[in-house]
C-alpha cells in the first residue's frame, strides 16, 4: 500500500490573543492556503482537495491539533465527490486523527460527501478530547448524483468513527452500505430517506445534568423541524457529549435544518453565534 498523502493543521494560541493556524504538513491532492478570523473567534481553515475528489487509488491522511485554549473552524471548499472504482481490488480510503488541547474548542462542517455510481470508499476517524475541551463535528451524506440518476449506485461507502474524552471511549460508530447488495429502501435502513447527516456536541467534564437539559432543549427543535419529508433525533452519549441524527429526502431539507441545530448547540455549548463559514479557494 502507498503512503498516505498527509495533511496536518495546527491551530495554535499565545496568552490571550487570537488563534492562529500553521500548516505543518501538506501534500497533493490536499491543499490549505491560510487561515481567517471567524466573526465568533475560531481560526478557519478551508480544506481543499487538488484533485476535484477521492480517487480509486487515493491514500489520505488529515491531522489536525487544536492547542489548548485555541478556537478553530475546519469547513471544506465544496462536497466531496468519490469517483468511480476502476478496480475491485483498490478502495481509496481516508483517515483523520483529531486532538484538542485543554479547553480548546473544534467545529468541523464539511459539505456533504457524494458517492458516484461504481464507487467505493472508507474513512477512520479518530477524535481526542483533553479537560474541558470542546467538539461539533458535522458530517452529511448524500445518496450519489440523483440529477444523473445516481442515487445509491456506488458499491460501498464505509466509517469507522470514535471519539475519547477523559481518557475513555464516549462514541463508538461503525457502519457499513452497500446498496447493490442490500436495498437502503428498507425500512430497517433509511426507508424513503436519501441523505442522512450526524453531528456529535461534545464537551469534557459536564455533568449529566447539563446534557440531559440540552438534549431536551434540541428535542424540542427536532420536534419542530421534523416532517414527513425529514426526521430529527437527538440522544446523549454516555458522558460528556450528545449525538444528533437527521434524514430526509431532499438535501436541500437537510441542509437547512442543519443550520438551526449547529446555531442552537454552539450557542448553547459555547455562548457564540454560529455563522455560515464563506467558501474560498
Amino acid at each position: 500500500m502507498p503512503e498516505p498523502s498527509t495533511l496536518h493543521l495546527s491551530f495554535e494560541r499565545s496568552g490571550a490573543g487570537p488563534t492562529v493556524l500553521r500548516v505543518r504538513q501538506q501534500q497533493p491532492p490536499w491543499r490549505v492556503v491560510r487561515g481567517f478570523q471567524t466573526v465568533s473567534g475560531e481560526a478557519l481553515a478551508h480544506v481543499h482537495n487538488v484533485s476535484g475528489g477521492i480517487l480509486d487509488s487515493d491514500s489520505l491522511f488529515w491531522r489536525v491539533d487544536v492547542a489548548p485554549g485555541a478556537k478553530a473552524q475546519v469547513t471544506t471548499t465544496g462536497a466531496t465527490r468519490v469517483y468511480r472504482s476502476r478496480s475491485e481490488q483498490q478502495t481509496p480510503s481516508q483517515r483523520a486523527e483529531i486532538s484538542v488541547g485543554g479547553s480548546g474548542y473544534l467545529e468541523y462542517l464539511p459539505d456533504q460527501l457524494i458517492p458516484f455510481a461504481g464507487s467505493r470508499f472508507e474513512q477512520t476517524t479518530s477524535v481526542r478530547l483533553d479537560e474541558q475541551a470542546s467538539l461539533i463535528w458535522w458530517e452529511r451524506i448524500a445518496p450519489g448524483r440523483e440529477a444523473s440518476g445516481e442515487a445509491f449506485r456506488y458499491e460501498s461507502l464505509a466509517s469507522r468513527f470514535e471519539v475519547t474524552a477523559g481518557g475513555e471511549p464516549i462514541a463508538i460508530e461503525r457502519w457499513t452500505l452497500a446498496p447493490q447488495l442490500r436495498s437502503l429502501n428498507s425500512v430497517a435502513r433509511l426507508g424513503p430517506f436519501r441523505h442522512f447527516s450526524s453531528c456529535y456536541v461534545c464537551r469534557e467534564g459536564e455533568s449529566e445534568t447539563y446534557w440531559r437539559t440540552f438534549e431536551s432543549e434540541l428535542q424540542d427543535l427536532a420536534g419542530r423541524v421534523s416532517k414527513a419529508e425529514i426526521l430529527w433525533g437527538v440522544t446523549c452519549l454516555r458522558a460528556h457529549g450528545l449525538v444528533i441524527r437527521g434524514v430526509s429526502t431532499s438535501g436541500r431539507l437537510l441542509t437547512e435544518s442543519w443550520v438551526e441545530f449547529w446555531k442552537a448547540a454552539k450557542w448553547r455549548l459555547c455562548g457564540r453565534v454560529a455563522e455560515v463559514p464563506r467558501k474560498v479557494h
